[in-house]
């Protein structure tokens, strides 16, 4: 009996030890799984919050930014250079004033050119050259020099023309890059469709862009090569225009100077600009 009483509390001990064991080992491991869980949760959260999802309408937005400024009015300067195989290289340059949805372009050159007017209110467009004493109705579409148009030289307001998508075909874009399709809200604006590639990290500048007629022809691509800072804001500097179907033909367009300006609204009328 003595031997029965002994082997009992011996066994008693053992399971105990046992169990004990037992549970600090689980314990232990229920811990670690627990904090790794709680710190993939934190980590995940964190990089959430640290690359918030972009969307397409902002993205739109900071392609207008980088066309135009923050206020009420402002102005720059383009330098447009066109190149044509067999034929010397043509050039012109304009001023432009900017308010809301409306663009004064002044031409400063060539010559023959000079102090014709460009006028835009919304998608409406005319045109006055000095000595007629007339404003002409013309089209944002109609080319103004090589693959250069009459709406090209304006401000910038695309979220104010197009509804825009962010393309989910990873086959579409190249690796590190955004594919934003902007498709016309009316008629009446140049493009029927605009195609932007744009880095996928901020400042997400535009790297190119096609531009798609209302039959669904490419009119022409435009390579954003050069960004240039204006006081503290980021503007595109030189962009590249190329036509599609005539190899050789391309034109530069050089912009600068932006800067603000007190525009008064009644600078930008029909009645205004045949006395500028």
């Amino acid at each position: 009996m003595f031997f029965n009483d002994f082997l009992r509390v011996l066994l008693s001990d053992f399971l105990r030890v046992l169990l004990s064991d037992f549970l600090r080992v689980t314990f232990k491991r229920c811990f670690l799984i627990s904090s790794g869980i709680a710190f993939l949760a934190c980590f995940v959260s964190g990089v959430s919050q640290a690359q918030p999802s972009i969307t397409a309408d902002i993205l739109v937005e900071k392609i207008d930014a980088f066309r135009g400024l923050d206020n009420a009015g402002f102005s720059f300067d383009i330098t447009n250079v066109s190149y044509k195989a067999g034929r010397d290289a043509r050039t012109n340059q304009l001023s432009v004033d900017v308010k809301a949805v409306k663009s004064l372009v002044t031409f400063e050159s060539p010559a023959r050119q000079k102090g014709r007017v460009l006028l835009k209110q919304d998608n409406d467009m005319w045109l006055y050259i000095p000595g007629t004493r007339k404003v002409i109705r013309i089209s944002p579409a109609q080319r103004l020099l090589g693959e250069t148009s009459n709406g090209d030289v304006t401000g910038s307001n695309l979220a104010l023309d197009y509804d825009a998508t962010l393309s989910t075909e990873e086959s579409d874009k190249p690796q590190g890059q955004i594919k934003l399709i902007l498709t016309a809200k009316n008629k009446s604006v140049s493009y029927q469709k605009v195609v932007f590639w744009l880095e996928e990290k901020a400042p997400y500048k535009p790297i190119r862009s096609e531009y798609y007629a209302r039959s669904g022809k490419l009119l022409k691509t435009a390579d954003y090569k050069a960004f240039k800072d204006f006081n503290g804001e980021l503007k595109i500097h030189k962009m590249l225009l190329t036509d599609p179907l005539i190899e050789g033909s391309y034109t530069w367009m050089l912009f600068d100077n932006y800067r603000t300006t007190d525009l008064p609204d009644a600078r930008f009328s029909k009645e205004a600009i045949v006395n500028l």
